[in-house]
Parts: C-alpha cells; structure tokens; sequence
C-alpha cells in the first residue's frame, strides 16, 4: 500500500511543486489542471501511434509550455485577469485533446498505451522517479529559497519594482515561472497516464485544484507539499479499495478527495484565525 500511495503523489507532487514556483513568482497557475490533461493526452498519444517515452515525455513538456506561454501572454502581457485566463486553459486543453484525438485516431474516447512499450519503464523507471519525488521536492525548494534564480522569482511576486531597477524584467521572470510550472504539471500528467497505461477523457480528475490546495495545507514548503500529498495520495486510495468491499455509492467514495480537501481548507483557515485572534 505504501507503494502505492508513493506512485499516486507523484502527479500531485510534481504539479504542486509547479504550482509553488508560479506562486512565489506572483502569478498562481490556475491553469494546472489543463496543462495534466494536456500532458497526459499528448504522452498517450506519442506513445499510442510508435513513439518512444523520451518523445513522450519531450511532446508532453512542450504542451505545458505552451500552455505556460499562452498563460503569460493572456495575463502579463495583455492585462487578463489570471483566474480567468487560467480557467479559459482549463477548458480550452480538453476540448483540443478530444479535436485531435478525433482527427488522428477516429475517435475521442480512450487511447491506450501498449503495454509493451511501457513494461519495462513502470517496472523500473517508474519506481525510480517515485521515490525521487522526495529529494526532488528539496532540489526545488534549495533553487527557490536558495539561489539567484530563486531570489528572482521570489523578488518578482513580493517586489517587481525591486528587479526592475537592476535591469531585469519581472515580467519575463513572471513568464519563465508559468512556463516552468505548467510543464512540471503536463509531465505529472504524463507520468499519471503511463501509470494507467492510457489516457481517459476527465483522468486529471481534479488533479490540479488539489495541488493548488496542496500549496495552501503544505504553508509552501516542500515538507508541507510532500506531506499534504501523501495524505491526499492515502484518502485517494483508500476510496478505490473500499468501492470494491462496501456499499457506499461510488459516486461517494470518488469524492472522499475533494471532500477532505475542503475539509483540510476549513480547517486550515480555522486555525489561522484563531492564530490571529491570539
């Protein structure tokens, strides 16, 4: 079980990770959520028509930059409102999948991955990168709070005048943080299809909005993700297994995520102002 629950952070890490860099940048990707959907549909698809997992991986790492620019381009460069924008990209990556999928495979159902070209990356280089997810979470959190790029990113969410005076754009600061955070959310979703072997319309399953929450519980630190994505991982889990052994309606028990998630939020927030009041 414990595997288990290590290979279904891995998405939640990696996305919530993405997330943390555009956030201190001063630029929350709202638009994680698209860039999985458009990750795990672009990884499926190389792989399902004769391409290799590095292509995969490449294909699915160019989606989320372009979704990253598209972000940037729509709120820092043009003035739209980022929540908005991100929404738009939401909805704009699974109807794009679906228009492709049905241009190039006939259909926009499932597309299932061979499971021979995956047997040997899920037997072992998907074991590896799980348990990277931990020294990972601390490499980002070292770049960001340790480094010149980190000290950048962190100057333009807190004070872009700051960078400005010394020559350097905080827009494009802004812009190289969305663009590093929807790829790490388009690769979560590459990694999220291999593990099913397939891509399925709506698999994201709210993946994106619990990494978001996940940057809120965690207080953004890389401990805090990695724990609260774990927990998240558990809950996740535990509603698969017991669908098959009790008689709780599935639709119940596939909520259980979303449900602890607001749970979490509440209480977070509870917590808070009591600090406060104090």
């Amino acid at each position: 079980m414990i595997e288990a629950i290590a290979a279904s952070a891995v998405p939640l890490i990696l996305a919530a990770i993405g997330g943390l860099i555009s956030e201190q940048a001063g630029v929350l990707n709202i638009s994680l959520e698209g860039c999985i959907t458009s990750g795990a549909f672009t990884a499926a698809l190389v792989l399902n028509t004769g391409g290799s997992i590095p292509l995969a991986l490449t294909a699915a790492s160019a989606s989320g930059i372009l979704f990253g620019l598209l972000l940037a381009a729509a709120h820092i460069r043009m003035g739209a409102n980022l929540f908005i924008a991100g929404l738009g990209i939401n909805l704009l990556s699974p109807s794009l999948a679906g228009l492709i999928s049905n241009r190039v495979l006939g259909h926009k159902g499932t597309i299932r991955i061979p499971a021979d070209m995956l047997h040997g990356f899920n037997r072992i280089g998907l074991p590896i990168i799980t348990w990277l997810m931990i020294p990972l979470a601390g490499t980002a959190a070292l770049i960001i709070y340790r480094s010149r790029f980190g000290r950048r990113i962190r100057s333009a969410g807190s004070s872009p005048a700051f960078l400005e005076e010394r020559g350097i754009s905080s827009a494009g600061v802004k812009t190289m943080a969305l663009v590093i955070s929807s790829t790490a959310a388009a690769l979560s979703g590459a990694f999220l299809a291999f593990r099913i072997e397939a891509f399925v319309p709506g698999m994201s399953s709210g993946r994106g909005w619990i990494a978001l929450v996940i940057i809120w519980l965690g207080f953004r630190r890389y401990y805090g993700i990695l724990i609260a994505a774990y927990f998240f991982s558990l809950i996740e889990i535990i509603s698969g297994r017991v669908q098959g052994i009790s008689s709780i309606p599935s639709t119940l028990l596939l909520a259980l995520p979303y449900t602890a998630a607001l749970v979490a939020l509440t209480l977070a927030a509870v917590g808070r102002k009591m600090k406060l009041d104090k």
